[in-house]
């Protein structure tokens, strides 16, 4: 008898639980036939298995597509940000194609990573350097905000250029390269952010002169471009800020953020103002309060970041101690607080000690203000003693005494405008003054694999007249330093009729350096204008004066070089004009220098190597009169008369009557006849 449709269902339902006889016995059915329908059940159940199999499998891929869909958008996303080049190149570092990939520079619109709220960006030294290190190369960075770039005077004032000046003689054996990565504005956030792409380049040291900025400086806790207070939360944003994707959005909630608040009658900072004054958020970070903690916290958790990832590569760091202007800044903003006294009553006071000759009493009061001055644009002494204490820490980490040198440096140990321009930017003997100190510190840490001969290094007056700073380029940073002060916060209402508007000129050097600053002319452009002027006047030393700052600028441009060597050969100073010459032409060959250095070559006795100048010039302008008579001379000169023949015969067909060809005729036939006896 066969099973019912009920006995069927039944036995489906217990198939996996109850056995063949545990369910026969409550069908009361045959054993034998449970069995059989158990076994057509495990046959017919396998093809639905597989089949549930694929459909699990194809709910898994369905899913996982479903979850990849944002991860998909926004891999293409960044994709095609990054091949329309969305922000352009950001990299700390730019290899320019008229270089051929041989030589690289910091790149100018590398701190838009950081400067998101203002106009525009401040920019990095144009300090090159090869990009294959030589086996004896030795390469420093040099890293900080604005005092580290060199500011107002531009890069040939900056303590690195003096260090390179310096260390460059004491190491004849080596190849010295100092980049200086400084920008104003910024602070050791953009340092760490740095340590990679610097890392790439196999640096044998570091320099950082850092501090003033670390509360108004881009990211900091006080700035208007801060991202709040934790530094290790910034720190992960700036990695992030490398891909394109995350710049978009920073980008997005930044001008959205702008919009609501002028929808709402809150305008975000006044970018028109100087980037002194845009940057700053909070006004009032007195002293020991919770932002003023903030800040002590943000320096000394970088700095010991940056300070590790150095450490971890076996680089020596020299970090600079913190100077500013105790005597001649009083506070920008004075506020007492339950613990502390007003900064402004302190600085009366310490200016009335120093009047009375109280001088160590009113040096601890000009500190004593500094510290108070809620106004965060002057580092605080806590920041030294960060430093210190974080030097004394590793052996690979080098104090250097700078504030320590600029108050031996000053009357009575106290800083004021004999080395500051205003606040804390030293003028052009203070940087000289911080690169001797910075090389003093590097000497004694005597480090390994570089010979430093103390003998070779001359006086700080010949390393001082090495800056090549003209009065053109003091009245450069005088100009700025007066625009700045003309402004927030050194005056809370700046006068209209004050500098610039009716400033007169005093002399033509200071009329381009203030178009220069006001007008926004290049500062090359205007240093080029001012050597014609002097060439046009016949004041040459002058203009030689401003060509050597251009050619120490700009080591890459034969410009300088080419005029510098015109001045010289002007006068017959050929002996002067040569180093010109050989120069431009390592740069780039030119018509000019070969002519020039062939004929002097030749004057010179370096007969072959003169002809083979101006036969290099003969190929590019086979008729130019100069080059023919020069290269037939040289000729002469050899004894190939029939060769130098041949060259005069070209001569007297493009140009007959070139001064002292028709004498040098007279002369070679002689020698003609005379050989052909």
């Amino acid at each position: 008898m066969s099973l019912t449709t009920k006995q069927k269902n039944y036995i489906k339902k217990n198939s996996t639980s109850k056995s063949a006889n545990r369910i026969a016995k409550d069908l009361k059915a045959n054993p034998e036939l449970v069995q059989a329908y158990l076994d057509e059940l495990k046959t017919s159940s396998s093809p639905k298995k597989k089949s549930d199999e694929i459909s699990t499998s194809m709910k898994r891929l369905f899913l996982a597509l479903t979850l990849s869909i944002p991860v998909l958008f926004f891999v293409f996303l960044e994709i095609g940000l990054q091949l329309g080049d969305y922000r352009g190149n950001l990299d700390l570092f730019l290899k320019p194609e008229v270089f051929d990939g041989e030589i690289v520079i910091p790149n100018s619109e590398f701190t838009k990573r950081y400067f998101f709220n203002v106009n525009s960006a401040p920019n990095p030294s144009s300090d090159t350097f090869l990009a294959t290190k030589p086996e004896n190369g030795f390469r420093v960075f040099a890293m900080g905000g604005s005092t580290a770039n060199g500011y107002p005077y531009g890069y040939n004032a900056s303590f690195s250029r003096v260090f390179r000046d310096i260390l460059s003689d004491a190491a004849p054996n080596s190849y010295i390269e100092v980049i200086n990565v400084a920008t104003s504005a910024i602070n050791t956030y953009t340092l760490f952010d740095q340590i990679d792409e610097i890392l790439e380049y196999e640096p044998d040291a570091i320099l950082i002169y850092s501090g003033h900025n670390e509360y108004y400086g881009a990211l900091g806790v006080g700035s208007s471009e801060t991202f709040g207070a934790f530094p290790g939360f910034v720190r992960t944003y700036l990695k992030l800020q490398r891909l394109k994707t995350f710049l978009l959005i920073r980008d997005i909630v930044v001008r959205g953020s702008s919009w609501f608040s002028g929808l709402f009658g809150s305008p975000a900072s006044d970018a028109t103002g100087t980037l002194m004054q845009r940057m700053v958020g909070n006004q009032q970070i007195t002293l020991e309060s919770d932002t003023y903690e903030l800040g002590k916290l943000q320096f000394q958790s970088n700095l010991n970041a940056i300070i590790q990832a150095f450490e971890k590569a076996d680089i020596p760091v020299f970090i600079g101690s913190l100077a500013s202007n105790m005597k001649d800044q009083p506070p920008f903003i004075s506020i007492e607080t339950e613990n502390h006294p007003a900064a402004e009553t302190v600085f009366d006071m310490a200016t009335k000690s120093y009047a009375t000759q109280e001088f160590d009493e009113a040096r601890e009061q000009f500190i004593y203000a500094k510290n108070l001055d809620a106004l965060r644009f002057r580092a605080p002494t806590e920041f030294n003693i960060i430093i210190r204490e974080i030097s004394d820490r590793s052996p690979l980490v080098h104090y250097v005494p700078v504030k320590e040198a600029f108050m031996n440096a000053s009357e009575h140990q106290i800083i004021g405008h004999n080395l500051m321009l205003e606040h804390l930017h030293p003028n052009y003997t203070g940087y000289h003054l911080m690169g001797l100190t910075f090389f003093d510190s590097f000497q004694k840490a005597e480090l390994p694999g570089l010979e430093l001969n103390p003998s070779l290094v001359a006086s700080p007056e010949h390393y001082l007249q090495k800056t090549e700073m003209t009065e053109y380029d003091k009245r450069v940073g005088d100009h700025r330093i007066k625009l700045l002060v003309n402004g927030w916060p050194f005056t809370n209402s700046p006068d209209p009729e004050g500098y610039p508007k009716n400033y007169t000129p005093y002399n033509i050097a200071d009329s381009v350096a203030y178009s220069m600053v006001n007008m926004s002319i290049r500062w090359d452009l205007a240093k080029v204008r001012l050597a014609e002027i002097y060439e046009a006047k016949g004041d040459y030393e002058k203009a030689l004066a401003e060509y050597r700052g251009l050619i120490r600028e700009q080591p890459y441009n034969d410009s300088p070089f080419l005029r510098s060597a015109k001045i010289h050969i002007e006068y017959g100073e050929f002996r002067d004009a040569k180093p010109f010459l050989e120069e431009a032409l390592a740069i780039e060959f030119s018509v000019f220098a070969a002519k020039m250095l062939g004929a002097i070559e030749v004057d010179a006795g370096n007969i072959d190597r003169g002809i083979e100048l101006l036969e290099k010039v003969r190929e590019i302008e086979p008729e130019d009169p100069q080059t023919l008579f020069n290269l037939s001379g040289a000729y002469g000169l050899k004894n190939q008369f029939d060769k130098a023949d041949e060259i005069l015969t070209i001569l007297e067909k493009v140009n007959p009557t070139f001064p002292g060809a028709q004498s040098w005729r007279v002369q070679l036939d002689a020698h003609l006849a005379r050989s052909r006896k």
